[in-house]
């Protein structure tokens, strides 16, 4: 009998501490990712883990740089939807430049906080 009144107290503290470890992996990064692009940008506030964030207006809207000033990675992606693998990872703090020429345009149309 004494044995079991030791084990509810103890899974009881168990099971809370394994709920709060795991409610840490759908918190947002803080700070901002921008898109740079020849018209303008945008930015993503407070990007949530995982999230795909399009940024495309549509066909050749520019987006060529992404400024991460996050405290998290920032996946980008040329594609829409965050689909395939990442084109490139920006770490926090640095800018991800898509394309360095008017020869081959590459425009960014997704990223995604990890």
């Amino acid at each position: 009998m004494r044995k079991n009144l030791f084990r509810a107290p103890v899974l009881a503290a168990l099971s809370a501490a394994a709920l709060l470890a795991g409610s840490g992996a759908a918190q947002a990064a803080t700070g901002v990712i921008d898109v740079h692009m020849y018209n303008g940008e945008r930015n993503v506030s407070n990007p949530e883990n995982g999230k795909c964030y399009n940024v495309s207006n549509g066909y050749n809207d520019g987006r060529l740089l992404v400024t991460n000033k996050t405290d998290r990675k920032v996946k980008v992606f040329v594609g829409t939807d965050c689909q395939g693998t990442a084109d490139a990872v920006v770490e926090p703090g640095a800018t991800y430049r898509a394309s360095e020429s008017w020869g081959m345009l590459f425009y960014i149309r997704s990223v995604q906080a990890v």
